[in-house]
């Protein structure tokens, strides 16, 4: 059967043995280099991981300084912490913005965890006092960084891609300029 839709990834196939003559088990995800990667007909990463890591790296900070450190402290463990845990990765993959809003939760579910509130409102008066970015900011820097590092390498692979790279790198940096009246 040949595939010539883009449901080929749906399609079953003869499972290929490994050397052990065991075969090949077929996943709807895998895991390389701690980004998981999710079966379809377009390159789609997962999350999930990332915010169970998120809330377990922040449930542990909880745990041990509680309520007996101010909410400054609490606030830098977790950007040094627990932010790196949830974005690891988010710079090379194509961040939804389905994915960009649930990351986003997550971090509003942890300054209403730590703030004690309910109110959106009072989170983004929080976020802006203690100068949190909004995460969708935050994966652009990393996305831009890390295209600015891509684009100017003198890696053979990384020539390939030139073109689509320096493309999404001015689409960050024309949608984070600010436009001049």
């Amino acid at each position: 059967m040949s595939c010539l839709n883009w449901t080929c990834y749906k399609v079953d196939c003869a499972c290929p043995l490994l050397s052990k003559n065991e075969p090949l088990k077929w996943v709807n995800q895998c895991r390389y280099l701690g980004v998981y990667f999710v079966s379809g007909h377009s390159f789609i990463c997962s999350f999930d991981q990332s915010k169970k890591q998120y809330f377990k790296a922040l449930n542990s900070i909880f745990s041990k300084v509680g309520r007996l450190a101010s909410e400054e402290v609490v606030v830098s463990l977790l950007r040094g912490k627990c932010l790196p845990v949830l974005l690891y990765g988010v710079e090379a993959c194509p961040v939804l913005v389905r994915d960009k809003q649930s990351l986003e939760f997550t971090i509003s579910r942890s300054l209403m965890k730590l703030f004690r509130t309910g109110s959106a409102n009072v989170i983004i008066d929080c976020q802006k006092q203690f100068q949190c970015l909004p995460v969708s900011y935050l994966i652009d820097i990393r996305t831009t960084k890390f295209l600015e590092k891509f684009t100017s390498s003198e890696n053979l692979i990384c020539s390939f891609l030139p073109n689509r790279s320096q493309k999404t790198y001015k689409n960050i940096l024309i949608k984070s300029s600010p436009v001049s009246s």
